[in-house]
């Protein structure tokens, strides 16, 4: 589960921001909470702002691991930084990960240096103790490297050192790829693993312009899937497969994403146990096998609906209906985190609200990160107030985000917070001019 984040340099955020989904002290909907150990986490977040105050750049911030360990440091665009200040581009910026994993806590980041796409600095640290306990270290400007492990591994400790000078990989995705290289099943690598698989696998960004690997077989699960499409009032009455060949998918992919997948896929059926997976490409859902003998058995998905004798493929239902598919995995799986831009795009206010209400009232131990201008969200017999984040961006043009704790006193739990809201109680709108001429 992610506990914080924090970012600094990037994009619109000038300043270091930090993003935390640590419990207050409020005593509603203590159904939100899922405790680790001694901490209260919360299980959902949604961020409010006006269009342009920095939620999509939040999110883009969380993203960043996958981007550089999928793409390369060099795919970034050089020029990332916080640009409302000259000086910045030649300062780093920071990205750090707070999570809770197997009743431990850790904290994985890097700084990297955008306008030259250089990897400055790299860590992860289990602070489960009062002492940090230093997995991997990485100094690139002192060229050092460092573990306080004391019993190491030789993969481990080769990779470290030979990694000390390279500023164009993360250690976190070069020893992973060295590991699966060898098949060793050393437990020493258990908790290097689990934070891979957590920033890669199970921190689940959707966007529609991406292909997107989910862990679950939406055909296995068509009848959990059926019932909640049912109690969402969206007109589809069974799933079908229909069969397919991986060159298909192949076709619709560049040559190094399409080898990167099947790396995935291979690392999901392999180390992480997973039988088979749904992959989305565009408007397109696929389950994929991979068969003993090597090859993957491929199929499409179907849709029947209503009063209809006829399948239809994915790309043929509506952009709502899209929506709630890719989405339906926040209510299926286990241990995830969802990472929502714009919740509410495509979708009824609602069906924003049922889908909402349906997951908070889960026992999974999900969790949802939305951003949203959907104000029916805004509404403490739904929400909590620790978990209400705003984006708000100043005259100069940094963004920063803050809690609704930030009003205890103006957010009572009898007041409308959506009239409170829009009545700029706690900043984060936009001041329209409506006296403009033109």
């Amino acid at each position: 589960m992610l506990i914080g984040f924090k970012v600094k340099n990037f994009r619109s955020f000038k300043y270091l921001q930090h993003f935390s989904l640590l419990a207050g002290k409020v005593r509603n909907n203590e159904n939100h909470i899922i405790e680790i150990g001694k901490h209260k986490i919360l299980k959902f977040s949604g961020m409010f702002g006006a269009n342009g105050s920095g939620k999509s750049n939040f999110v883009l911030a969380l993203s960043m691991v996958q981007t550089i360990i999928n793409k390369g440091i060099n795919s970034l665009i050089n020029n990332l930084y916080y640009r409302g200040s000259e000086i910045l581009k030649n300062e780093d910026s920071y990205f750090e990960y707070e999570i809770a994993l197997n009743d431990k806590l850790y904290s994985y980041g890097f700084e990297i240096n955008i306008f030259k796409k250089e990897i400055m600095s790299e860590w992860l640290i289990d602070m489960s103790k009062n002492t940090e306990k230093v997995i991997f270290e990485r100094d690139l400007k002192k060229n050092l490297s460092n573990t306080d492990l004391k019993k190491t591994n030789s993969i481990f400790s080769n990779c470290l050192f030979e990694m000390k000078n390279n500023r164009t990989e993360l250690f976190l995705k070069e020893i992973i790829r060295r590991i699966s290289m060898s098949k060793n099943e050393d437990e020493f690598f258990n908790e290097i693993f689990n934070v891979y698989k957590f920033l890669m696998f199970d921190m689940i960004i959707v966007k529609p312009q991406t292909h997107k690997l989910f862990d679950i077989d939406y055909y296995k699960k068509k009848d959990n899937i059926l019932k909640i499409l049912k109690a969402l009032d969206i007109n589809i009455t069974d799933i079908d497969n229909e069969k397919t060949d991986i060159k298909n998918i192949q076709a619709k992919l560049p040559d190094n994403v399409f080898v990167d997948l099947m790396h995935d896929i291979d690392l999901m059926t392999s180390r992480f146990n997973k039988i088979s997976c749904t992959l989305r490409i565009e408007n397109d859902l696929y389950t994929i096998k991979k068969m003993s003998d090597g090859t993957y058995d491929v199929n499409t998905l179907k849709f029947k609906h209503k009063n209809s004798v006829s399948s239809f493929g994915t790309y043929e239902e509506s952009d709502g209906t899209i929506r709630i598919l890719e989405l339906i995995d926040i209510l299926l799986s286990k241990n995830k985190l969802f990472l929502i831009d714009e919740l509410d795009s495509s979708l009824h206010p609602i069906l924003v609200e049922g889908l909402l209400k349906i997951f908070l009232k889960s026992n999974n131990s999900n969790q949802l990160i939305i951003t949203t201008h959907e104000l029916k969200t805004l509404d403490f017999d739904l929400v909590r107030r620790d978990e209400i984040w705003f984006a708000e961006k100043s005259e100069d043009g940094d963004s920063r985000i803050y809690s609704l704790e930030e009003f205890k006193d103006v957010a009572r739990f009898d007041r409308r917070i959506d009239k409170a809201y829009m009545e700029g109680r706690f900043g984060a709108i936009a001041n329209i001019n409506t006296d403009y001429e033109n």
